[in-house]
């Protein structure tokens, strides 16, 4: 499977933007790209730390990680956050970005709806169902975004588990925003979704998770933060203070669950109990970049068909952890970690 990242119509991804007033022309300018409903806590604490590194952030908000991505190659943004995926998509096309920072993992969730047979993590039983669904000519449903993150993790979940996602089910393309909808009205079984939605479905519903796929086999680290290579090469000194404004911003928060659920629900638009739920059931937080979870993505995009080779061996290579060991005074293979 192949997004054609190169002809994406930018105008039409961008969809607004948070810019912070007030500050001393001396400061630089940091475009940084981020995704709606996501990374609220960063959004509330970036304000807060960057007069200390002489910075105001413009922070823009887009759909998804491949037009943040696009945007950065094109230099409409000097920073942006993208998933792991979106790692291994811009070695694939041989984009101009690195990453530097971490964020976190636990944002993919399988579930279905309130009347769901199946027992959590149950994954003979989801077999059974499958191979049963399919013989009576009613194959199970499952909706998910075409190319996304949760899309990957799916793909290659019924791959181990011996399902073919081609032939044995149906998925169903259907953006984030309707999963609640379409679960509960039974137009899919289930859907593969963002941590947010599944609590809110749990919440509003009385869905049922069926797996949360976090851990070892399917990875930690979902989600990071690059700038442009070109940053890194000419500008070494403001990369170092746009890293350093994010560590001062994310140790607000990355350690303290509590915290989080308040930064987050300053920008949420979800109530309290679903905003506890992600943070508390689904979400880990981390400055780190952990080089193994990015690997193991890798690997799954060659697997699954979704990358032209396998990029791990080349995964550092889009990796620069030295403005991170700077501003934590950790080790880069300490960083390397979770």
């Amino acid at each position: 499977m192949k997004i054609a990242f190169r002809t994406a119509a930018l105008a039409a991804a961008t969809l607004g933007c948070v810019s912070f007033a007030g500050h001393a022309a001396a400061q630089d300018v940091v475009r940084h790209g981020l995704q709606r409903g996501a990374l609220g806590a960063l959004k509330v604490t970036l304000p807060l730390v960057q007069d200390k590194y002489k910075l105001k952030y413009d922070l823009k908000t887009f759909n998804d990680s491949t037009t943040v991505i696009l945007a950065m190659e094109q230099k409409e943004l000097e920073m942006g956050n993208l998933t792991a995926q979106h790692v291994i998509r811009a070695m694939d096309e041989g984009m101009n970005l690195v990453v530097v920072i971490g964020w976190g993992g636990g944002y993919n969730v399988l579930f279905g709806g309130k009347d769901m047979a199946l027992a959590k993590d149950d994954f003979a039983a989801l077999k059974s169902l499958v191979a049963a669904r399919r013989t009576a000519g009613n194959k199970l449903k499952i909706g998910v975004p075409t190319g996304s993150q949760q899309h990957l993790k799916l793909s290659y979940l019924l791959k181990n588990l011996g399902i073919d996602g081609g032939k044995d089910v149906d998925i169903v393309n259907i953006p984030f925003p309707n999963h609640v909808r379409a679960v509960d009205g039974k137009e899919v079984d289930m859907a593969m979704t963002i941590a947010s939605f599944a609590a809110l479905a749990v919440n509003a519903t009385g869905a049922k998770v069926f797996h949360h796929l976090y851990g070892a086999g399917a990875g930690r680290w979902e989600i990071g933060q690059a700038v442009r290579r070109d940053l890194v090469k000419d500008k070494p000194e403001f990369v170092q203070r746009i890293v350093a404004s994010h560590v001062d911003a994310m140790r607000m928060f990355v350690a303290d669950t509590a915290k989080q659920i308040e930064f987050e629900q300053k920008e949420s638009t979800f109530p309290k109990p679903v905003v506890e739920m992600i943070q508390k059931d689904f979400l880990r937080l981390t400055i780190k970049v952990t080089i193994d979870d990015i690997k193991l993505t890798a690997k799954q995009m060659h697997e699954v068909g979704w990358a032209k080779k396998d990029h791990s061996a080349d995964v550092e290579k889009y990796v620069d952890l030295s403005f991170l060991a700077k501003a934590t005074g950790m080790s880069e293979q300490e960083l390397k970690g979770f």
